[in-house]
């Protein structure tokens, strides 16, 4: 009987694992415009990253607040004296001549011990600024994730409008290949008859082949797209991805005028609140230099248990000798060379500094404003403007393309106008891409 070879039991059952895994890892998704903004908020790297960074923010601030909670150490020592040091004691304590001194060994060969102290923080200027810096760099990192949030709503806008794009390029062109590919059919059987020139035919032919390859490259260009899009989505590439809108609704919900009427509110840009967020915590480093000057005080309580003996039989019920001390430590700075007081002297320069950084943003955030409602009222005229040229492009070529059946028009006539046809589809479906493009940066230049 055929028996199975145990290394290609093996084999099998890697290769079984392989799929499955691949089957696991190979995910299928479909997307809106909207759905798609709200997957990368959740699951881009961009995101998770500053995610990640408010985390840590979080715990940066349980890390200050614990600074100012009780301090508990314990330790832990032994030792043993490998020559044990000799003392020397007036030999009159022991009824011995004046002026002379015995030798004798004080203390025993070996000692062990523990430790315990606890400290309590009671006042420190520093703690207390650093408490406010803390939440300070939280609302920073909070600051960051919503710009984050809103750079991969306007990166994710700008990928599906070019993978929409892409499609339509291929549909497009794909449909002028068919109409080419009947008109090629039907002027060869009028060659073939002797009712066509060669050079139509070979005219026709041309423009057939040119139209070809420029199709065969938007198909490759597809799957550029895709990924590209799947990287900003957050996805694995080898997943499937399926866009639930089609480049006319996302035109449509770009091609809205409204848009230029909103006024621009500076205090609401997450890029007005971060340098906001920034001028406090660089306030707060002058008042922590300034902290620096004040006293601090702090109280004490030390447990010691030590037990001795010259051998180590510290376990067996050894008695141990306590001792307890409990205290204040106070510390008042007096003077340090100068070094505190430049310290402050710069930390109030970069207040300053902060003040003018802030006024530039606001102004750039002004211009942004004016220069993307500027940029957008220019796409949407570009979009209608491509949208009529297209319509009267489709006529043009229609109507060539009738005369050229009834043989009133020749085929480089005809040739012309698919030429111009092509064009102003492609031109049509650059300005939509535009539009789409300017209305994602309006979005961002007015915070929306």
């Amino acid at each position: 009987m055929y028996k199975i070879k145990p290394k290609l039991i093996v084999l099998l059952l890697v290769a079984m694992g392989f799929s499955i895994a691949a089957s696991a890892q190979a995910e299928s998704f479909e997307f809106s415009l909207e759905e798609a903004q709200n997957y990368a908020i959740k699951n881009s790297y961009m995101s998770i990253s500053a995610d990640k960074d408010v985390q840590i923010a979080d715990k940066k601030v349980l890390e200050t607040i614990g600074t100012g909670l009780p301090q508990i150490n314990a330790s832990a020592n032994y030792q043993k004296y490998v020559q044990t040091p000799l003392s020397l004691i007036p030999a009159s304590a022991f009824g011995g001549p004046e002026g002379e001194f015995a030798e004798v060994f004080l203390g025993t060969e070996q000692q062990m011990g523990i430790n315990l102290r606890a400290e309590q923080l009671i006042f420190n200027g520093s703690y207390i600024v650093g408490l406010q810096a803390a939440q300070t760099y939280l609302q920073l990192s909070k600051n960051d994730k919503k710009k984050s949030d809103i750079e991969v709503k306007n990166m994710v806008t700008v990928a599906y409008g070019n993978a929409l794009v892409a499609m339509r390029n291929v549909e497009i062109l794909k449909g002028n290949v068919k109409s080419l590919e009947q008109s090629a059919f039907e002027i060869g059987e009028l060659y073939k008859s002797g009712f066509a020139e060669e050079q139509d035919k070979d005219q026709i032919d041309l423009t057939l082949a040119n139209v070809k390859n420029t199709q065969e490259q938007a198909v490759r260009s597809v799957d550029v797209v895709y990924n590209q899009l799947k990287f900003i989505l957050g996805m694995d590439i080898s997943s499937t991805l399926g866009l639930k809108d089609d480049l006319e609704k996302v035109t449509i919900l770009s091609s809205s005028e409204e848009y230029l009427t909103k006024e621009f509110d500076v205090a609401s840009h997450i890029d007005y609140q971060i340098i906001n967020t920034q001028e406090k915590a660089t306030s707060l480093l002058l008042k922590q230099e300034k902290s620096t000057t004040l006293p601090s005080l702090s109280a004490f309580y030390n447990l010691s248990s030590n037990a001795f003996s010259n051998e180590f039989d510290f376990l067996d019920n050894k008695r141990f000798y306590n001792g307890q001390l409990v205290g204040l430590n106070l510390n008042i700075p007096l003077f340090s060379g100068f070094g505190r007081m430049t310290r402050i002297q710069q930390a109030k320069l970069n207040v300053e500094k902060i003040e003018v950084a802030k006024k530039q943003v606001e102004q750039q955030l002004a211009i942004n404003a004016q220069n993307s409602k500027s940029q957008y009222t220019f796409a949407l005229s570009q979009y209608k403007t491509t949208e009529a040229n297209l319509e009267l492009a489709q006529r043009i070529y229609n109507k060539t393309k009738i005369k050229y059946e009834e043989g009133i028009s020749s085929s480089l006539e005809l040739t012309q106008a698919n030429n111009q046809l092509l064009d102003s589809q492609g031109n049509y479906i650059q300005a939509a891409f535009q539009l789409i493009q300017a209305k994602s940066n309006l979005d961002q230049a007015l915070n929306q």
